[in-house]
């Protein structure tokens, strides 16, 4: 998760869900064998192999450093995601679990229950998360992905002690995190070797637009995400791609986005998502592969979607 500097502290957002939320931003900036078949890696990569089932991941726990290519390839009942949180120098995935983990289970109970409304549990937050969650970090992950995709992205991380996490809720509206989908990741001094990869696309994500440079073609695509711009307060920007029928209701698929909705991120979803990317400090780039069949789809943000973030396209 990434992190959005005193989101907390005005108590009105709430960002990430379970063990994951309002995060300040910071602005400076072998896994078992899968039958999934994946997507191609980038010439010359470095790819870390996950499989992420209901609800746990497995894969390495180390990484190295520089271009990293995670690949997930979803073999679970319901939807999944990579979130990678950077902790704080000294603080570990017990740290986050008690620190973080515990505040936001109370809020989020207490909206669920309808004790407070959106705005009361962020300022439960505000009250109950420490001080160090702010210095927490988002590097990227892979996007949202259906039952049998697999989500490819490739962000450049630095060294230090990471949390990888999924938070989308199960149809009785648990985070998968609280069910074993939250395991901590060591990025080491030793340099990848990988190349930045070569992008076919390119998207930049300011507030509160999604700009796109390039056309969507049937076939396998790298996107280049920019992140150029983070609201003040609650999550950042980022991107996913769904895929619309032709009785899909953006409307739904909109507020389904939302975690902080009671029914938001929760099993079953509302269209079937192919990839994306969590978001990143200001300044970095990340990029994501898909493999897009004809038909009409959109990229939407998960915080940004009721704000505009959202952009139709139709692939030939």
């Amino acid at each position: 998760m990434i992190i959005r500097r005193s989101c907390f502290a005005i108590g009105v957002v709430l960002a990430a869900a379970g063990f994951t939320a309002c995060q300040p931003a910071n602005r400076d900036g072998p896994a078992e064998e899968s039958a999934i078949v994946a997507e191609t890696p980038p010439a010359g990569a470095f790819v870390a192999e996950y499989a992420a089932r209901d609800y746990a991941f497995v894969g390495p726990a180390e990484l190295p450093s520089g271009w990293v290519t995670i690949r997930m390839a979803n073999e679970g009942l319901e939807h999944h995601f990579v979130s990678l949180t950077l902790l704080p120098e000294g603080k570990t995935i017990e740290h986050y679990f008690s620190d973080v983990g515990v505040p936001f289970d109370q809020a989020w109970e207490a909206l669920r229950s309808g004790a407070v409304d959106k705005a009361g549990a962020g300022a439960m937050l505000g009250e109950l998360l420490p001080e160090w969650y702010a210095s927490a970090v988002s590097m990227g992950g892979p996007g949202l992905v259906a039952p049998g995709r697999t989500g490819q992205a490739t962000m450049r991380l630095v060294p230090g002690d990471y949390v990888m996490e999924c938070y989308v809720k199960t149809p009785e509206g648990e985070f998968h995190v609280n069910l074993g989908m939250a395991i901590p990741i060591t990025v080491t001094d030793e340099d990848s070797g990988a190349a930045e990869p070569e992008a076919d696309l390119d998207i930049t994500l300011t507030n509160y637009e999604i700009a796109i440079e390039g056309t969507p073609v049937a076939g396998e695509q790298t996107v280049a995400v920019h992140f150029q711009e983070h609201p003040e307060f609650g999550l950042g920007n980022d991107v996913h791609v769904v895929r619309l029928e032709d009785d899909t209701d953006m409307d739904e698929v909109i507020a389904w986005m939302d975690w902080m909705n009671i029914e938001g991120l929760r099993a079953p979803s509302p269209a079937e998502f192919v990839g994306g990317t969590h978001e990143m400090p200001i300044g970095y780039t990340a990029y994501f592969t898909v493999d897009l069949e004809p038909g009409r789809y959109a990229w939407i943000a998960e915080s940004g979607a009721a704000l505009g973030m959202v952009e139709e396209f139709t692939v030939e």
